[in-house]
């Protein structure tokens, strides 16, 4: 039997692209992909009150807790009042997301893309009954018809075409800001902290995080208020964790910087897309090519003219980021840091997939990078089996066809 789904736009550009990814992929599992566009409020609630009245939704896929309180009356959900299933995928750590998650539909199945966050729910959101984990996945772009720059059409059906390596005008591409800066709005008043001095839980747990990249940030924060004789519930706990967790981001940011700033200090030239960059102290180095901040379908055309995709995770100590997928859909080497998910996944396939480093040993990286640039025929045969096993099981359709025969079918 059909089903009817629907999907929430108009919030992120790189969101709606993800949504597109997956209605493609949902239309080939013979669904019916219905789309409301919160950018018109009122065209989007007249549609969503018709689709509601129809009575034939089987579900809302969402991502980041779009939607959730959606109502025609002010009060109760829509997804609650209709019993309607509303799939939530978060694509950050659930530590963004405490209000939404603690009114969550009570018809909510929640996907975390690292198993670690998978933990930290089940933990320390006892409200929330269904939990999953179901990791990034990649998009494909098709260069084969070129139309303005940014407008890359998806590759949804067979495979793209794809410049040659030789021929790519980027060595290194690095797609991604710098969080330290977003960061900054999140540090509450550390003065105003009462139970114990912030400033020094700030210095301590960011200094662990960096001498112990493999720790979680809830890890690291709960290991230092222990270690100073604060024991609290999970509740308390997950409050001081979300209220300090700008300190996940500048942890990110730290090694994000460090890795460009290896490679261009050693000569290798790195383009970079997203904002902060020019902020750095080092941003003068004629090997960082600032490219600006650019929208998502764009970072997957950049990819195809990028010999090395590079990345650093948000954090993820038990996942994949979609960068790292995108790189190898666009046929090009991605060199990133590792994670307990890709050592058991990519990482121990066979064949050479991706290039990735540890953290600890940051400090290898432009001698990894060299190594790569310095031998093309080992980046074709790299890139070539990466694009083979992202097809193979990190693809929309991959998670679409999860989604379905888990939740969906029957």
């Amino acid at each position: 039997m059909e089903k009817n789904l629907l999907f929430i736009r108009g919030i992120y550009d790189t969101i709606d692209l993800f949504i597109e990814a997956f209605t493609a992929a949902f239309t080939s599992l013979g669904c019916a992909c219905h789309t409301i566009d919160v950018r018109d409020e009122k065209t989007a609630m007249a549609r969503l009150r018709e689709l509601i009245e129809a009575g034939t939704l089987d579900g809302v896929i969402t991502f980041n807790n779009i939607g959730y309180n959606l109502s025609f009356t002010g009060g109760t959900s829509i997804w609650d009042e209709k019993s309607i299933p509303y799939f939530n995928i978060l694509m950050d750590h659930p530590f963004h997301y405490s209000r939404p998650l603690e009114h969550a539909p009570k018809s909510s199945v929640i996907f975390c893309t690292d198993l670690g966050h998978v933990s930290f729910l089940r933990r320390f959101y006892p409200n929330l009954k269904q939990v999953d984990f179901m990791p990034h996945a990649g998009m494909e772009a098709d260069l084969s018809e070129y139309g303005a720059a940014g407008a890359c059409h998806l590759c949804t059906d067979g495979d793209g075409y794809h410049p040659p390596l030789k021929e790519r005008p980027f060595d290194v591409l690095y797609a991604g800001s710098l969080s330290k800066y977003v960061a900054e709005g999140l540090i509450p008043d550390l003065g105003e902290i009462k139970d114990f001095d912030a400033f020094t839980l700030t210095q301590e747990v960011l200094s662990d995080l960096i001498r112990c990249p493999y720790k979680t940030t809830e890890q690291a924060v709960e290991e230092y208020l222990l270690s100073i004789g604060k024991q609290y519930t999970d509740r308390e706990l997950n409050q001081w964790i979300t209220g300090l967790r700008f300190i996940d981001s500048y942890a990110t940011s730290f090694f994000r910087e460090q890795a460009v700033r290896l490679l261009v200090e050693k000569g290798i030239k790195v383009t970079v897309f997203g904002s902060g960059w020019e902020q750095c102290e080092w941003a003068d180095n004629p090997n960082l090519i600032l490219g600006g901040k650019v929208l998502a379908p764009q970072v997957l055309e950049l990819m195809n003219h990028s010999r090395i995709v590079l990345n650093t995770m948000t954090w993820y100590k038990n996942g994949i980021h979609d960068r790292i997928i995108n790189g190898m859909l666009a046929k090009a080497v991605v060199l990133t840091d590792e994670s307990l998910y890709l050592k058991n996944g990519i990482l121990a396939r066979k064949e050479p997939c991706l290039e990735a480093f540890s953290l600890q040993e940051i400090h290898r990286l432009p001698e990894l990078a060299e190594g790569l640039l310095g031998h093309p025929g080992r980046m074709e045969e790299i890139a070539e089996n990466g694009y083979l096993a992202a097809k193979e099981g990190h693809t929309w359709l991959q998670r679409a066809e999860f989604i379905y025969a888990k939740y969906l079918q029957g």
